[in-house]
């Protein structure tokens, strides 16, 4: 943790009003099947409701098509509203301690759900975001941990990813060249900024791997069985495994690295990368869309990006 300490500052900007639009955060993002069932809405809803249990005392807004200040009656009709939708209708939330849509936030959690129709054509994905330095105590450690379990276990997850990120605000495109410049240097930082956008093509592949990486049972068989998985990493003792109930969480080291230029932090990352490699996206689109604000993730950009961990 004391090279993310020396570096944090760093990765955090702000506006000369004092507005911050990029910080440094520790986020989880899960993908999942059949987001448009009653039953995966209230799990949904009660994953909403345990994150404003335990964070209520930093959030300030809701966003449910547009932002208002998050307040227990706000939140009643948010519920309400995704209880009574259809499997058609589109469910999009997020509870933030953001005190409007541009500016980045320090605590965080939203999703986005899939449409009936689109049957197994599509996914739903929930994401959380902390502080960087959440994870510096052990309690808080601890407590990342259990979250990220207690989401893949609600959610029934497919696939997911847990580290380091670059936060920005909810209008996010004139702030998209920092995300880009910032995974430049530091390849341990997922770029996360449109996890919306990955949930077509993310359904028979992964998108990758990071301190923590998700995998479901659909996606451990093709690998050859958790044993085989297990086996092939077990000269590794920096790489954790937690089992959830639909498949197996993966830590890569004690602590989320940055994997700065010059640094060879990334040891447990690439062993990971390269047992997982068989189910990751092998033709994603560019992460990024067009931004006249600077460079962006591009096409060739984006395969270096997916690729970073990969060792000959």
């Amino acid at each position: 943790m004391k090279n993310l300490e020396q570096r944090a500052a760093g990765l955090c900007f702000e506006l000369p009003d004092g507005t911050p639009v990029a910080k440094l955060g520790i986020i989880i993002t899960l993908y999942f099947k059949e987001g448009y069932t009653a039953g995966k809405k209230l799990k949904i809803i009660d994953c909403f409701g345990k994150f404003n249990d335990e964070f209520g005392a930093h959030l300030n807004g809701l966003l449910q098509d547009s932002y208002k200040q998050l307040t227990s009656e706000s939140l009643k009709k948010a519920f309400t509203k995704i209880r009574s939708s259809s499997g058609n209708e589109r469910c999009e939330l997020h509870l933030t301690s953001a005190s409007s849509t541009k500016e980045a936030a320090d605590y965080g959690i939203s999703v986005l759900n899939s449409r009936e129709v689109h049957e197994d054509s599509d996914r739903s994905y929930i994401k959380l975001v902390l502080p960087w330095d959440f994870i510096a105590s052990d309690e808080g450690l601890t407590t990342y941990r259990t979250w990220v379990k207690y989401l893949c276990n609600q959610v029934e997850a497919e696939h997911g990813y847990g580290g380091l990120s670059t936060a920005l605000p909810f209008d996010y495109d004139s702030y998209m060249p920092i995300e880009y410049e910032l995974a430049q240097k530091y390849t341990g930082l997922d770029v996360d900024s449109m996890p919306h956008s990955l949930a077509s093509e993310l359904i028979d592949h992964i998108k990758g791997v990071n301190w923590q990486t998700i995998i479901g049972n659909s996606f451990i068989a093709n690998l050859g069985g958790e044993p085989a998985l297990r086996q092939k990493l077990s000269s590794r003792s920096d790489i954790d495994f937690v089992n959830y109930d639909n498949g197996l969480i993966i830590q890569a080291g004690e602590y989320p690295q940055l994997g700065a230029e010059g640094r060879d932090e990334l040891d447990a990352y690439i062993a990971v990368n390269k047992i997982l490699k068989p189910v990751r996206i092998p033709e994603p689109d560019q992460i990024h869309h067009y931004s006249p604000h600077g460079n962006c993730f591009e096409e060739e950009s984006t395969k270096r990006w997916y690729a970073r961990f990969d060792r000959e």
